[in-house]
Parts: structure tokens; sequence; C-alpha cells
């Protein structure tokens, strides 16, 4: 079989750019360039008045070509239409007015949660992390989508050590008595291994498609709990030619993402 000519970086934003809405306000934090991308890529296709803000960097709709690697680099400003103050962020966050954002952690359990404050115990913890930073507005997002770069039983625990950023919490009807009912818990995770979406009544991740690099067995064994299956498990198709091409000539000219391993 020959090998694919992208990378999973590649894949993984066109798999969330498929999911993005026309209309739709958001937000990506810093570390966030291949959920950027992706935002970029759905503009350029399916979603024209989609719109998003680009972490630290206070750029709304940056037009980007050649992709930074942190959304909270300058570079973003040059081609962006507005710039945001960090005031503005903060009460965008608080006054609910993004309809979603992406966000990742050291930690993901089976209900959503996210942690980026430590790993182990409190008092004398593994691992410090950066803190809860902007994950402690999840109840100001309308939805959320999560995001991480590496896929192994350490990242997707049972339970979070630290709730930095609420998912659907214990699960169940659990976040509906914390938050406001305008804010919903994460729709999607995206992983490089494949896209997982939240089973509606126990809110437990469900794996709903899986890369065509991977598998079932290989997803579950790189899981720290047991995964949902979905009933329409579905294997994501090889990018198209047109997608790739709008990819990489609009979006990441120099290569960002086609830095990241084949995806075979």
């Amino acid at each position: 079989m020959p090998e694919p000519s992208y990378t999973w970086a590649e894949m993984m934003a066109i798999s969330i750019s498929h999911e993005m809405q026309d209309g739709d306000f958001g937000s990506v934090g810093a570390a966030s360039h291949i959920p950027a991308a992706a935002l970029r890529l759905a503009q350029l296709t399916h979603a024209p008045n989609l719109s998003f803000f680009c972490g630290g960097s206070g750029a709304m709709n940056p037009r980007i070509q050649r992709l930074t690697e942190s959304s909270a680099d300058y570079r973003n400003l040059v081609t962006s239409e507005y710039h945001f103050s960090l005031d503005d962020v903060v009460d965008f966050e608080t006054a609910m007015r993004f309809d979603f954002a992406f966000l990742g952690g050291m930690q993901i359990d089976k209900h959503g949660n996210l942690n980026m404050a430590m790993i182990g115990d409190w008092d004398k913890p593994k691992v410090r992390g950066p803190g809860t930073i902007g994950l402690i507005f999840l109840g100001g997002f309308k939805t959320s989508y999560i995001y991480t770069e590496h896929h192994s039983p350490k990242i997707f625990v049972d339970k979070v050590d630290f709730i930095s950023g609420a998912g659907w919490l214990d699960g169940g009807d659990s976040r509906s008595k914390v938050f406001r009912p305008e804010s919903d818990g994460p729709r999607r995770v995206f992983t490089p291994l494949g896209v997982f979406d939240f089973e509606p009544e126990s809110k437990r991740m469900r794996l709903i498609k899986v890369h065509p690099w991977t598998s079932v067995e290989k997803i579950q064994a790189a899981t720290g709990f047991e995964l949902l299956i979905a009933d329409d498990l579905h294997i994501v198709e090889a990018p198209d030619d047109h997608e790739l091409d709008l990819l990489r000539t609009q979006v990441d000219r120099e290569g960002v993402l086609r830095r990241y391993p084949s995806a075979a």
C-alpha cells in the first residue's frame, strides 16, 4: 500500500474543519495551530461566515496564509479583521458570547473534564502545569471542542486529578446542576487517532470516527478507560486533493503541518 501523501496533523485539521458551522463565533487557545488552520479552511470552503478569535494575540479572523505555531503570535494581527483587547476577550467569555472554544489538557477524562494544573497529589505533585488559565471559562462557552496532539493512557484517564475546566463533570445531568443551561459541555474530541463525541445520556466519551491508520483496538489500548463505541462507527476518508491544496496553498504555505509525521 503506498504511503499517504499527507500528515496526521493535516488530517486532523481537515477533520475539524468538517465539524464547523457557518455563522458561529469561537475561540482557539495559544497552542492551537491545528484548530486555527481548520477554522480558516472551513471559512474557505463551506463556512464563509464562521468567525474566530485567535488566542492571546487578540486577532479576530486572521486571514492566515503562513500558519504560526502559536495563535498568540503577533503575526496573526497583520491580516486580522480586528484586534480585541484582553478585557474584550474576558467580557466575551463571561457573557457567553462565544459559540465554541478549542481547549485541551495534560489530562482528559471520560466525561471530558480537563486538567492543566497538576498531576498527582496536590501537596506533592508529579507534574506541575501552567494552571487553570482559560479553562476556567468553560462555563461561559455555549459548547467546546477538545483537541490534543497526543493520545495515550497518561492523557486519557478515568478521572482527572484536578478539574481545571469542567466538561460533563460526573456525567448524566451533573453539569446542568452547576452551569447555566445555555452552556453545554464538550461536543467533540479530536486526536491523532480519531474523533469522539459524548453519549447523550451518560455523557461518556464515545468513539465515532477512526482515522485510517489505526483501529478500534489500538485506540482502546491508548485510552485509560473503557471507551463507548458508536453503532455507526465510521472510518475517516482520506483528504481530497482540493482540501489539501487549499490547506497547503492558502492556509499553511510554509508547511507547519507537513513537519509532522506522515499519516502512515
